[in-house]
């Protein structure tokens, strides 16, 4: 079985580089995609470097459940509209699949040392993009210059990506958990809470924040031992700070509440979606499930699908903006690009995958796990927009959180 007892003085000379690779693992996320992947390929690759120590590894409930989700995405290649389209997407889960096991290898080897040098990088990389997001807010550039494109959105160090809410919301409760191992006093966590929240807000992403809100809300509220008086008096604090800031700015008026507003009325939600352009996207992809029920129309396909004519609704003020990378929800995505059967496939996989993560928790009470679990969840949320799953910056924080999820579950035995 594995062995627990290692200490980061002794490690070989490839797990140290791959625990430092780990560690800067949030530069690549900002760095841009060939990094992404080139840190992803090495780490996988490692697995099998290891595999003498690693093989114990394949009979893993989680290495199960993974191949099956990786199977299901092989089978639906045969059916997919465009293959070789969808063949490079699916491949990569597999790299994916040993991606996750090398994490779990290295956390379990190297428990303490792990998390001091791993987590204390992410925690320092998350306060400098937490600085960098308050000099644009205050100047309205980055430190290096980026200015968004978007009033009322931040680009940070992404650019003309606009991803800041997204990688926020991907290392935050990390960032908590660092701060909770540190033995932290309430009253710098409940400024912490406080502060995140605002930052969150201006970033100006408003799926992502509602996604952080409630990743923090339920973090700390498992977590944090202050009176629950204190937390309801910090979250009113927080909501009246918000709703003073959008009436005095412009552009946040406009994003959170103008564009919005409608939710807020009879038939509110479905006529929200008439007149966005996410809901024409989701229109055409229920449409395009509907016409490949049992396969979809392949991994990656959406946007070779949807400019079709077929797909136009116009009862759908914007369905001539439809045409877009992916339909920006994520179940949106799924089911229209592998059907019932893929979409089915990942229920299971995913259902099962946070049954074992949960179950893991309350055993061990490990905090980087239930950060990971948290973020699984609401990082799939329904309704909410979002970026592509299977995109190489959206799946690389899914799965890096899905891999830290995973990293605490019982360890298997020969």
């Amino acid at each position: 079985m594995i062995n627990n007892n290692k200490n980061l003085e002794k490690a070989k000379p490839l797990d140290l580089f791959n625990l430092i690779l780990l560690s800067l693992y949030p530069l690549a996320l900002i760095s841009g995609n060939l990094l992404i992947n080139i840190f992803i390929f090495i780490l996988s690759i490692s697995f099998f470097f290891n595999f003498k120590e690693n093989k114990i590894l394949l009979k893993d409930k989680i290495f199960y459940l993974l191949i099956f989700f990786f199977i299901s995405l092989l089978i639906n290649i045969f059916f997919s509209t465009n293959p070789e389209n969808s063949f490079p997407r699916v491949i990569k889960v597999f790299f994916i699949l040993f991606f996750v096991f090398e994490i779990k290898r290295l956390s379990q080897n190297y428990g303490l040392s792990y998390m001091k040098y791993v987590f204390s990088s992410w925690f320092a990389i998350f306060l400098v993009l937490t600085f960098d997001i308050l000099f644009e807010i205050i100047f309205g550039y980055n430190i290096i210059g980026n200015k968004s494109y978007m009033p009322g959105r931040i680009a940070s160090f992404f650019g003309d990506e606009l991803v800041a809410g997204a990688f926020f919301h991907g290392f935050v409760l990390f960032f908590f958990s660092y701060l909770i191992f540190q033995k932290s006093k309430s009253y710098t966590l409940i400024i912490s809470i406080v502060g995140v929240l605002l930052i969150g807000f201006l970033i100006g992403e408003r799926s992502n924040f509602i996604k952080i809100f409630l990743s923090v809300v339920i973090f700390t509220s498992l977590v944090v031992k202050v009176n629950y008086k204190l937390k309801i008096a910090t979250i009113l604090l927080v909501f009246t700070t918000l709703i003073v800031f959008t009436n005095f700015n412009e552009h946040y008026k406009l994003r959170y509440f103008d564009q919005i507003k409608s939710l807020f009325s009879i038939n509110g939600y479905s006529n929200y979606l008439k007149q966005s352009q996410y809901g024409a996207q989701q229109n055409a992809a229920i449409k395009i499930f509907n016409e490949n029920f049992y396969f979809g129309v392949g991994v990656k396909n959406f946007r070779h699908e949807v400019g079709k004519k077929k797909y136009a609704n116009k009862e759908y003020i914007k369905t001539d903006a439809r045409h877009t990378t992916h339909p920006h929800q994520v179940h949106h995505e799924l089911l229209s690009e592998t059907g019932i059967f893929g979409y089915l496939s990942f229920l299971i996989f995913l259902l099962l995958s946070l049954y074992l993560g949960i179950k893991s928790y309350l055993k061990t009470k490990n905090l980087y796990q239930l950060s990971g679990i948290i973020f699984v969840i609401t990082s799939l949320l329904p309704i909410l927009p979002s970026g592509s799953f299977l995109s190489t910056f959206s799946s690389s924080i899914f799965w890096l959180n899905f891999a830290i999820m995973c990293s605490y579950i019982k360890k298997t035995k020969s």
